[in-house]
């Protein structure tokens, strides 16, 4: 039997009210406070994942006690080591490798100052969140009619490891692209990198550039939403990889006329079973823990993704694993749930007739 450890923190004081009721009747900054100085634990152990190829695997959750906001705001130090601590945890549980899952991957360096002090090898998973991420978007803008040859498509975070890795991915299949992000010197180094490939980048340091896009990937790491219904074009495609959303519930609210996806939404082979709510329904994992998976049934036991950077070859093999234990995207889903043919077909029509429509608005 294989092994792994992913490791989950609350996203927000209605996911610590689940374990502590009380953090409903505390002011938010005293539940902050509290929460920081609580010690990891064994969350849930999840069980049943099988790979068509026969292998097995089983897993633990291991919650690091910060909230979103407490990864930037506190000492780097601090941070990381409560997150070496959880790492720990796993490996005393029997785990052999860990997913750095949601904001444990982003403090010292996408994970790396985590790895050079974890006993255990890690990955934060965004290699496969990568493969996710472009299957998803590509199979929305086609359900949306969207020419992906001629499209311009923005990338929001995208000197991050992520969307750096989608515009590298994506720069020779569309006909445009915006590189969003707040250092300009990055997106501009980011963008002469791709220049080779597509000869029509922009860079942009608003977010508000996304207006002009057909479609688009976000991916930002904030700590709060940072699109809204008024910065969407009609008709387009928003793949919103980032956890906490970087996509505003209001443009699911407002918005009738665009298609926004979850991204990186994986079905699990097997038959899955955890006891606690890891926020997604059973069988379903989010790309970053679907590949801690894998290279957990792969006995790949070593630092797999790790730091800033993601290589293209990572991504094609990722993809090779995925077909080869029987991992794939969970249909196309939008805030948790999943999206039906008729939901879509509605979006589209909306989109032609309505151009410049909002819902509800």
């Amino acid at each position: 039997m294989e092994t792994f450890g992913f490791l989950i923190h609350p996203m927000d004081i209605d996911d610590v009210a689940r374990k502590y009721r009380i953090a409903k009747k505390i002011n938010p900054k005293v539940v902050a406070s509290i929460v920081k100085r609580r010690r990891p634990l064994v969350w849930s152990e999840i069980t049943g994942i099988k790979s068509i190829t026969g292998k097995e695997a089983v897993g633990w959750f291991i919650a690091v006690p910060f909230l979103p906001h407490q990864f930037f705001d506190l000492e780097e130090e601090y941070v990381i080591e409560k997150i070496v601590k959880a790492c720990e945890i796993g490996r005393k549980e029997g785990a052999r490798i860990i997913g750095l899952g949601a904001f444990t991957a982003i403090p010292g360096g996408g994970g790396r100052m985590v790895s050079e002090l974890s006993s255990v090898p890690i990955t934060t998973g965004n290699t496969y969140t990568v493969v996710t991420a472009i299957e998803g978007t590509i199979e929305a803008a086609s359900r949306m009619q969207i020419n992906l040859a001629t499209s311009t498509l923005a990338i929001v975070g995208a000197t991050g490891s992520i969307g750096s890795a989608c515009a590298h991915s994506l720069a020779d299949k569309v006909g445009e692209i915006i590189l969003i992000g707040r250092d300009e010197d990055r997106l501009t180094k980011l963008s002469n990198s791709i220049s080779t490939k597509n000869k029509q980048v922009t860079v942009s340091t608003s977010v508000a550039s996304v207006r002009a896009a057909d479609i688009i990937i976000t991916v930002t790491g904030a700590a709060d939403s940072v699109i809204e219904p008024t910065d969407i074009k009609s008709g387009a495609v928003v793949c919103d990889v980032a956890r906490p959303r970087d996509v505003s519930e209001q443009v699911a609210k407002r918005r009738n006329d665009v298609l926004v996806i979850d991204g990186g939404i994986v079905k699990i082979p097997g038959n899955v079973r955890c006891d606690r709510d890891y926020g997604l329904p059973r069988g379903l994992a989010l790309g970053c823990m679907a590949e801690t998976m894998m290279l957990a049934l792969e006995g790949r036991y070593e630092n797999y993704t790790i730091g800033k950077d993601i290589s293209l070859e990572k991504v094609d093999e990722m993809k090779h694993l995925a077909d080869k234990h029987g991992f794939k995207l969970a249909g196309l889903r939008s805030f948790e749930k999943k999206l039906s043919d008729e939901h879509i077909a509605a979006i589209l029509r909306n989109a032609k007739t309505k151009p410049s429509a909002m819902a509800n608005s």
